[in-house]
């Protein structure tokens, strides 16, 4: 059965710039962070049209947790948290893209030009973090939409397992993690990858990743500048 999604996620990605608008204006700071603010997400923006980071001054200069992502390798642009929803972190941006994670996995995306529409796990049960991989291995099924290939309901099994200790460095900052490669297969349409987290070693929380989240689409790189909290 189709479940079209797509008014309602740009809907939330309208409503989340609106927040995080009505945010940067409203914080203590005033005025300073807002500019702040603005002068990252038009470097951001410049992403665009040149090969570039986000360098550490320019995430320094957002007082809010934020993110960095690039598509296959390319430029990287920044992400600022707007709303945490249950644990879904909403991400956005001045340049109407969005992305919403849990625990580290990209469950939803707006603006990437081929979007994941909406990921549920096959049963009642939340999907396991991949942190979960560290201490064993683990199975999964989960459901993915896909609007614009009208395909709803995609069935993607999975199974993660840790590859090993790796150090990652985010901003100059090296930071200690474990890696977990996640293989998954689909068989309409027929699509299989490998996604990549690079996980906390203590906390578990995901500090980096590679993932795909379309089957026509690019590799999505996340990292985190600032975590939420």
């Amino acid at each position: 059965m189709k479940r079209p999604r797509s008014r309602l996620i740009k809907a939330t990605a309208c409503g989340a710039l609106a927040l995080l608008s009505a945010a940067c204006s409203s914080s203590n700071t005033g005025n300073t962070n807002y500019a702040q603010f603005l002068k990252v997400m038009g470097q951001s923006l410049s992403a665009s049209f040149g090969k570039v980071r986000i360098t550490r001054e320019q995430a320094a200069a957002i007082p809010y947790a934020s993110l960095g992502y690039a598509l296959d390798g390319g430029n990287q642009g920044l992400l600022v948290l707007a709303t945490d929803s249950g644990g879904d972190l909403l991400w956005t941006s001045a340049a109407h893209v969005v992305i919403v994670t849990r625990e580290g996995r990209i469950i939803r995306t707006v603006g990437l030009g081929q979007d994941l529409s909406n990921v549920t796990s096959r049963d009642e049960r939340a999907l396991p973090s991949p942190a979960v991989a560290v201490r064993a291995p683990f199975t999964s099924t989960r459901l993915e939409d896909f609007p614009d290939l009208g395909l709803y309901g995609v069935r993607v099994s999975c199974r993660a397992t840790l590859t090993g200790r790796q150090n990652v460095k985010i901003l100059g900052q090296v930071i200690a993690t474990s890696r977990v490669d996640e293989t998954c297969n689909s068989r309409n349409p027929d699509w299989s990858f490998t996604d990549n987290f690079w996980v906390d070693k203590d906390s578990g929380f995901v500090w980096r990743s590679r993932q795909h989240v379309h089957p026509k689409g690019a590799l999505v790189e996340t990292e985190i500048f600032r975590p939420p909290g």
